[in-house]
């Protein structure tokens, strides 16, 4: 077990501010180069579909202080959601996110690629540590089932796989609406995100509607996804990969991982070495019936079981995004209501491997 040490909160998006409403929608990633990028949904009002811009702010201590936002995609109409990062090894940054047209929302959009209500998918990349960003380019015809009304990237991280048959592939976790069904499925790239395949969809039962879903690499190379489960169980729905992403098994309850159907945040901290297992994070409201009692889980053999855990917020806490700061710190940033709008706030986590879990925080399992 490590000793988990939980630093001071740090509010990274304050609501309202610089003229948004609301903050939302939280990603986080530590470059290649040791800068923090927060990423977040910058809304006019409350609403999901609220005029968004996608805003970033930059922090080269850690985290400790953080620089004034940037725009980095505003619609000319209509409204940016769903901001998911990930980073190639030769320092080029690749944000995907996703166009809702004005005066829409969720449940009033149309099926297709084309036309003035369908949701559409763009990229955007930066090569400069995000200090600067591309014009977008568009992949819904690439990534979007023709069928599907709604989808969405994330929100979050996606990842490079670095071993196996696949390795180099970057895969993004999408998840996707038709009808009144819900499934989840990867976009990945062989070409460094040039272009795009669709994985398929997810297989699950009936009385299960996966969402916002999040992957992370196994030792080996295969993909567990952890996802947001739409439906009435209040657990989170996980499903492995052994083909880079294109087919998953079936998705199933995790009876350990307590869920008030929200977002939540998987990251690969560590690899398993011939003298120490692999750590992998997981973090989520860890109620079946509130956004409430954040909680980080760590997991010591590969995502099967999450044998400690550290209280990080006692009170309102919904969407997260974890990274991984240095070999001994991870990094948190999280949606906290105060006054009736979510801010988003970034706290760290170090630990000491040798230690006991003495200033770690045990969260009861809701089964």
């Amino acid at each position: 077990m490590l000793s988990l040490l939980l630093a001071k909160p740090v509010v990274v998006f304050q609501s309202p501010a610089w003229g948004y409403d609301t903050f939302r929608i939280p990603a986080l990633h530590r470059t290649n180069h040791n800068t923090l990028l927060a990423f977040a949904e910058a809304r006019q009002s409350q609403a999901d579909a609220a005029g968004n811009h996608i805003v970033l702010s930059q922090s080269v201590d850690n985290g400790r202080t953080w620089f004034i936002l940037k725009t980095i995609a505003k619609p000319e109409s209509g409204s940016f959601n769903n901001p998911t990062i990930v980073e190639l090894p030769n320092n080029t940054l690749i944000l995907h996110y996703q166009h809702y047209p004005a005066n829409t929302h969720e449940y009033d959009v149309a099926p297709g690629h084309t036309g003035p209500k369908t949701v559409q998918s763009y990229q955007i990349t930066s090569t400069n540590d995000g200090r600067t960003w591309s014009d977008p380019t568009n992949l819904t015809t690439q990534i979007k089932n023709p069928e599907a009304h709604t989808l969405a990237s994330g929100p979050g991280n996606g990842i490079i796989l670095t071993q196996g048959k696949h390795k180099n592939r970057i895969v993004i976790p999408y998840n996707q609406r038709i009808g009144n069904r819900w499934f989840v499925n990867m976009a990945f790239s062989d070409d460094q995100g040039k272009t795009w395949q669709s994985g398929d969809p997810v297989p699950a039962d009936p009385k299960l509607q996966p969402n916002e879903v999040q992957v992370v690499e196994l030792a080996g190379g295969d993909i567990l996804l952890n996802a947001r489960n739409q439906a009435s169980a209040k657990n989170r729905l996980t499903a492995t990969s052994r083909d880079g992403g294109k087919t998953f098994t079936p998705a199933t309850l995790d009876p350990n991982l307590p869920d008030p159907t929200c977002q939540g945040s998987i990251f690969r901290i560590a690899w398993p070495s011939p003298s120490k297992p692999g750590i992998i994070a997981f973090s989520n409201p860890a109620s079946p019936t509130s956004r409430t009692q954040g909680t980080l889980r760590l997991s010591f053999d590969e995502g099967k079981t999450w044998p400690q855990t550290l209280l990080i917020e006692p009170e309102s806490f919904a969407y997260s995004a974890l990274t991984k700061i240095d070999d001994k710190t991870i990094g948190i940033l999280y949606e906290h209501v105060v006054n009736n709008r979510y801010q988003i706030v970034f706290r760290s986590i170090t630990w000491d491997s040798q230690a006991s879990h003495e200033t770690s925080h045990s969260v009861p399992n809701h089964k």
